[in-house]
């Protein structure tokens, strides 16, 4: 599961996205640094239009399905296993209609060690910006537009810490995952199979991005107390 992402060098991010969809992309507002972003934060995303064409919208962390909109408090899904979403009806008529690009610099999992939990900060190579793979819901009276995040298998860097990853696009893939029509079952399959590890970097960061009101440039410094190491064959 992805709960916790960054988001600190939003510009970048907008400009990988904006070079994989050949199209200049700006967002209405300009972004915050957002180191330790989490549930209902707003967030930006990148979406189709009324007209189709890609654009940036705020949209609110955590799915909220059409039969939730009326239940108080309402359930709010961070995010959909990709195995399964094109089936279940939380998920699937998303899926079909309703793919996002939520630019992210880097994802967080945390390590059980004894009674304490460690966490880590997985990024591409050198740092490079990429997406996640969302799906989104329209705004519905005082609900704003809400979004999840697909997870899938993990790859062999992220194994060791979670049993989970998010789907991650790169330039590559960002284009072909966006839209409102149905992927194919193929193609569907295909984008949302797990990043290479080799395409990755993980290290254990401070333990003060644990805390989700805490935010800030400390949640990306390393720990206080060095870790244990692990060995997970990549750097």
């Amino acid at each position: 599961m992805c709960v916790r992402y960054t988001l600190h060098q939003s510009d970048a991010a907008l400009k990988a996205i904006s070079r994989a969809l050949a199209k200049t992309l700006t967002a209405a507002v300009a972004a915050e640094p957002r180191y330790n972003v989490t549930l209902t934060h707003r967030m930006p995303v990148v979406a189709a239009g009324g007209g189709g064409e890609a654009e940036v919208r705020g949209m609110v962390w955590g799915l909220v399905p059409f039969y939730e909109r009326a239940k108080t408090p309402r359930r709010m899904l961070p995010n959909a296993k990709a195995e399964t979403a094109t089936t279940l009806a939380a998920f699937k008529d998303g899926v079909a209609h309703r793919r996002c690009l939520v630019p992210a610099n880097g994802f967080y999992e945390w390590r059980t060690a004894g009674k304490i939990k460690l966490p880590h900060l997985f990024t591409l190579r050198d740092d490079e910006p990429f997406a996640f793979a969302g799906i989104w819901e329209p705004a519905d009276g005082d609900l704003p537009e809400t979004f999840g995040v697909l997870t899938t298998e993990p790859n062999a860097l992220v194994a060791p810490i979670h049993d989970r990853m998010p789907v991650l696009l790169t330039e590559a893939t960002m284009a072909r995952w966006l839209g409102a029509a149905p992927l194919a079952v193929e193609e569907y399959r295909m984008l949302t199979q797990p990043l290479p590890a080799e395409r990755m970097s993980v290290r254990p960061v401070n333990r003060f991005v644990s805390n989700s009101r805490n935010d800030g440039p400390q949640c990306l410094e390393p720990p206080e107390d060095a870790p244990p190491e692990l060995n997970l064959g990549f750097t």
